[in-house]
């Protein structure tokens, strides 16, 4: 029933979406939302079994098919494509020393703050409290990226700073993971950045943009450009996984490419509508399925002191960063709140935690239950605070 499931996300989806436009917010929150609806669904409605013409028909929601997966991860790769697209090399240099900075502290001072908790209140040995810490580093800038889309300031001077300083500070999660879970040693880690790194700096010497151009005035199709520009985009997204980075950081980079040609123009809008329509809403909606009511009943009380540690950690560290690097306070502040959601990497280490016995007992299912809470409130709190930090009737 994958099918049927993708066509009730997308339909509620969407509907939500357009009630919370109507009480001006933003419609993320609706596709947010419906998968907060559906896993309640998941949880407290039993199979579905109805009768028509003489046909049984029985249905139960799952939304974890392969059909649903692949649509949600086009849906954030296809996001951060358009990032990169709509991204100006120029504001991206004017944003590297904040971004560095910002990215530095984002990382090290909720990662300093929950291993601290964990050891000094929770009593974890050394090892343990260092991966608890590692959990709330790496920042996913998904909602953000999206939030900021809607209101049309992805473009400002704190916008610019978040995107650099996510793609800084995903290379410093995946250091920490290797170094607290050993999935892989430094050396490979390095060496597979700079095979990405030098892959894209030949590529953004020429042949991308005569790769845009051939097709532009040589292939008959009118389509066909927008087909090819996905596919390069997939392409490098493919590239910085296997290298050990994310893939939502390889397809930013190939967006920024493609951004740097004259077709870009005439693929941005037909991608961003593809992106849309289909695939960015399903994977929100996969992330409101993330929420589960019976979580709350497992997990020790305390552990719930792991959500303000990390929202306060993030949200200092990556002010007090962007500060730094010479923002107002207000364009600051707003780096700190756009930097709070957390996502892939938080989930992998927590998994990888609990699959690996490197928290014993209840222990690793209580964490594992704490960051998924943290994953849907940051995903809920950001836009909604974004949506007023960022009034409609201001330019900035």
């Amino acid at each position: 029933m994958d099918i049927l499931d993708l066509a009730l996300a997308l339909f509620f989806a969407k509907f939500l979406g357009e009630l919370f436009e109507r009480a001006k917010q933003l419609e993320v929150l609706g596709e947010l939302f419906t998968g907060v609806i559906f896993a309640l669904i998941m949880v407290y409605v039993p199979r579905i079994n109805f009768s028509y013409l003489g046909h049984t028909f029985s249905y139960k929601m799952t939304l974890k098919g392969e059909a649903f997966d692949f649509f949600a991860d086009m849906g954030i790769i296809l996001l951060l494509f358009l990032a990169g697209l709509e991204t100006n090399m120029a504001d991206i240099k004017r944003s590297g020393k904040r971004g560095l900075s910002t990215a530095s502290l984002g990382v090290s001072l909720p990662f300093f703050l929950g291993a601290f908790f964990s050891y000094k209140f929770l009593h974890f040995p050394m090892r343990q409290a260092l991966v608890a810490g590692s959990i709330f580093t790496a920042t996913s800038v998904g909602v953000t990226v999206r939030s900021l889309m809607e209101i049309k300031k992805l473009r400002t001077a704190s916008g610019m700073t978040i995107i650099t300083a996510a793609v800084i500070d995903d290379v410093i999660g995946i250091i920490i993971l290797t170094l607290v879970l050993g999935t892989q040693s430094i050396f490979a880690l390095i060496v597979g950045f700079f095979i990405l790194v030098a892959t894209l700096f030949v590529l953004a010497l020429g042949p991308v943009e005569k790769m845009m151009q051939f097709v532009h005035e040589r292939f008959h199709s009118p389509i066909a450009l927008i087909s090819i520009a996905i596919a390069f985009g997939l392409f490098i997204s493919v590239l910085a996984r296997e290298v050990g980075l994310a893939p939502i950081t390889g397809a930013y980079f190939a967006g920024l490419l493609i951004g740097r040609t004259k077709e870009k123009r005439l693929i941005t809008e037909p991608i961003q509508k593809i992106a849309q329509a289909i695939f960015v809403p399903i994977f929100f909606v996969k992330v409101g399925t993330l929420f589960d009511v019976r979580l709350f009943a497992r997990i020790d009380l305390i552990y719930f002191v792991f959500i303000p540690i990390a929202f306060i950690g993030k949200f200092l560290g990556c002010s007090i960063g962007s500060f730094i690097g010479g923002l107002k306070l207000k364009e600051a502040a707003r780096v700190g709140i756009g930097m709070m959601p957390e996502m892939e990497v938080a989930l992998v280490i927590a998994t990888y935690a609990l699959t690996n016995n490197v928290f014993s007992g209840t222990r690793g299912s209580e964490m594992l239950s704490i960051t998924i809470t943290y994953v849907i409130f940051s995903a809920i709190f950001v836009p909604i605070v974004l949506r007023f930090i960022y009034p409609r009737s201001h330019s900035q």
